[in-house]
Order: C-alpha cells, then sequence, then structure tokens
C-alpha cells in the first residue's frame, strides 16, 4: 500500500482476504490487478463497488467519506470569490463580475464578501479585490505555487477553505476555473453547479439558488445545495455585472501559514510557455463578428477577419463553425464555448441555436444575417437581414468607422 493508497476510500482487509480474485473479474474498469492481495489502482477506479459485492469474504470495504452537514446559520459564514488573474498579474474581468455578484448575496444574507487569491500575491491584485468590493482577502501563498497546477491549486485553497468554511464559494467557469472548480468540490465532498447564469438567494431557506441552463438550453435548472458546505458554483463570464471600482476600499488581508503544505508529488512541471492568442479578447471587445457555418468557404471567413479588423472587432465563431474548421476551438461562442456582452454583435451565417444564443444574451445590439428567415437567430436579433453571406459581404465591407 503507497501513500495514493493508504486514504482511498476503496480498502482492503488483508486479513479476510482469499485471495479468490473474484474482485478483479468483477471490476469493469480493470482498476484492481491480483497479487497476493488485491492492488487497486485509485486512478481507475471509479468506486463503484462492484468488486465489495462480488467479494464473498468480504475484505473489500468502501468507506463512505464524512459529510458537512453546518447549514445557514451554522458556523459557514462568508461570501466567497475564488480570484483568478491574468498573465500580469492584473484581476481578470470575470472576478470582478463575481465580486459585484457576491455583494448582492452577502447583503440578502447580511454576511461579508471575501475573496481567495492563490500563488499570487500581486500588490495590484489585492489593490483591485479590494476596490472591487472584497472586504476580506485571503492568501495563500508557497513556493510550489508560484505556477499554476490545477492539483495543487486545489488542495491549497481547500486547506484554507477547511480552516475559514465559507458559507458559499463562487468560481469563474474559465479554462482555469472549471477545472479546478471541479477539483475543490471533490476534496471537500461538496456539490458544484457548474456554469451557472445566475445566482440569488432563496427568501425562505436563505440556501444559495444556482441557475443555469439545462436540457440544451430547453428549461432553466435551480439547483441548492442543502446539506454541505461551501455552498459552490462556478460561473460564466460575462453574464453578471461587475460594480465600479473605488479605489477609496481598503480590505483586510490575511496571510494564511501554508509551511506545512505538500504539493501533488505526481506531477513535476517541466516546462512553461505563454501563449498567446491573435486578435482582440472577445471578453473586453466592444464589437464582435460571429461566424457560422453558413459562411462555408475559409477564404470568406478571412474577408470577413479584415473586415472585422477594420471595425475594431473581434470574431468568434458558433459551435457548427469550429466544428467544419472555419474558426479556431478558442473563439467558439456559446453554452460549450464563452459568454460575451459586447455592444455589438454581428452575427453571419448562424442559425442561432439556442447553444448559440445562450452565450451572447449580454449583447446589447444584435445584428443577423442569414439567407434563411426563419432561422432562430432573427428571434433574438435587434436588426435583420435576410440575404446569403456572399451577397451580403461586399455592402459590409464598404462600411467605414
Amino acid at each position: 500500500m503507497n501513500e495514493h493508497t493508504a486514504s482511498f476510500a476503496l480498502q482492503v482487509r488483508e486479513d479476510q482476504c482469499i485471495g479468490c480474485g473474484m474482485c478483479a473479474d468483477a471490476c469493469a474498469y480493470g482498476a484492481i490487478r491480483m497479487a497476493e492481495y488485491p492492488e487497486i489502482d485509485p486512478y481507475k477506479c471509479r468506486l463503484c463497488g462492484s468488486c465489495v459485492q462480488a467479494c464473498p469474504s468480504e475484505a473489500l470495504a468502501l468507506n463512505e467519506p464524512e459529510t458537512q452537514t453546518q447549514i445557514s446559520g451554522g458556523t459557514s459564514k462568508g461570501i466567497w470569490v475564488l480570484a483568478e488573474t491574468e498573465a500580469d498579474g492584473t484581476l481578470s474581468a470575470v472576478t470582478k463580475e463575481l465580486l459585484g455578484k457576491a455583494a448582492v448575496l452577502a447583503e440578502k444574507l447580511h454576511q461579508d464578501v471575501e475573496a481567495l487569491l492563490i500563488g499570487s500575491e500581486s500588490d495590484a491584485a489585492v489593490s483591485s479585490l479590494a476596490a472591487y468590493g472584497a472586504q476580506r482577502i485571503h492568501l495563500a501563498g508557497h513556493p510550489s505555487l508560484a505556477s499554476f497546477i490545477e492539483e495543487n491549486y486545489a488542495r491549497a485553497a481547500v486547506q484554507v477553505i477547511r480552516e475559514c468554511r465559507p458559507d458559499i464559494l463562487l468560481v469563474g467557469a474559465t479554462p482555469r476555473g472549471r477545472g479546478l472548480s471541479a477539483r475543490i468540490a471533490a476534496l471537500l465532498q461538496t456539490g458544484l453547479t457548474a456554469d451557472c447564469t445566475e445566482l440569488d438567494i432563496d427568501a425562505e431557506t436563505g440556501l444559495l439558488q444556482q441557475i443555469r441552463p439545462a436540457f440544451g438550453g430547453n428549461l432553466m435548472a435551480t439547483i441548492a445545495t442543502p446539506a454541505h458546505r461551501p455552498q459552490m458554483a462556478s460561473v460564466r463570464p460575462g453574464v453578471m455585472k461587475a460594480r465600479e471600482a473605488d479605489p477609496a476600499l481598503k480590505g483586510e488581508c490575511i496571510r494564511h501559514d501554508l509551511s506545512d503544505f505538500k504539493c501533488d508529488g505526481r506531477i513535476r512541471l517541466l516546462d512553461e510557455v505563454l501563449e498567446t492568442a491573435g486578435g482582440d479578447s472577445l471578453g473586453n471587445s466592444r464589437i464582435v463578428v460571429g461566424v457560422g457555418r453558413g459562411v462555408k468557404k475559409k477564404e470568406t471567413v478571412e474577408r470577413i477577419c479584415q473586415w472585422a479588423k477594420r471595425l475594431g472587432a473581434a470574431v468568434a465563431g458558433s459551435r457548427a463553425a469550429v466544428e467544419v474548421g472555419l474558426i479556431d476551438a478558442h473563439l467558439q461562442v456559446g453554452q460549450t464555448g464563452q459568454t460575451i456582452a459586447p455592444d455589438l454583435y454581428i452575427a453571419i451565417g448562424i442559425s442561432g441555436q439556442i447553444q448559440h444564443t445562450a452565450g451572447i444574451a449580454g449583447a446589447k445590439r444584435i445584428i443577423a444575417i442569414n439567407p434563411d428567415k426563419t432561422a432562430p437567430i432573427f428571434n433574438v436579433a435587434d436588426y435583420g437581414w435576410a440575404v446569403p453571406v456572399e451577397e451580403a459581404l461586399p455592402q459590409l465591407m464598404a462600411v467605414q468607422v
């Protein structure tokens, strides 16, 4: 038994094992290898319990994790935001948005807004957290947290959260936050609602209402976590509104002692390369031009990109456009991509299914260009032009700003 299996939920009682191998035969994931006793691979095991049921001598035991049952009014307190920073150490846009929403929730619950910043102790980030409403800022610094490694960041976050016991923890549903929030929730044995588009407090129970699209976006589900803490939700960037920064605001800064912190020994950082995508960031662009599968040709996309550059706009794409290779995956907008809220969104050749429109709900103005007059995109557009893309493009190219 090594350090990774010693605390694993599935354990072998060697004094009861008869070495029959029925547990290995019953495992559908190939997680058990028979030696003198069953050897369990914790990275393959899904804790389904099939081996426990198959063992004739009850030599396998599946330990149920301890649960946290403190509810509102108990020892858990505080609306926390897991802060995320950019490569230059400044605060990310989604963190500012979450702090704004946390302030609304905190007012309803009469609790404080707090932020957890892992790894980075950038003065700019700390000042921004206070300016955007964090009344208390928890710093978790350690040499092994200098570079982002998901497993290490999750362990550090859990160490601080177990010590301080927040009531609610909000995380940005960014490429970094999606995986990190899932690991934190698993380690804490609490619930997590991913990709929320709205948050509220139930007036009767005081529970966090975690609202997100379900069943392909055809309905909105409201989810609650009644018995475990913290209540966790990841929130799509661009759907919440950040407050105006107030440089006069100051927050209490708490540095947590992580001198005994142990990083995940399975992972070793070999190299780190900063990769920058071309063009403006979708989240920060006032104008975004969306490309759909109706554009059809790569050459047409290139012409649209040239026009967008003249407008000072960023170029995005629907999932369908990404799947056929017209647009890079990191520029996908929609339910399975980014959520944006530009001043103007120009949809070219996009049908407008709910999976895509979920990502542009925050746009102030939408212009749709599609030859199909019945396309759903016209139901959400402020202005529509029912013409083929090839016919519209020469006139668009003539538009000057």
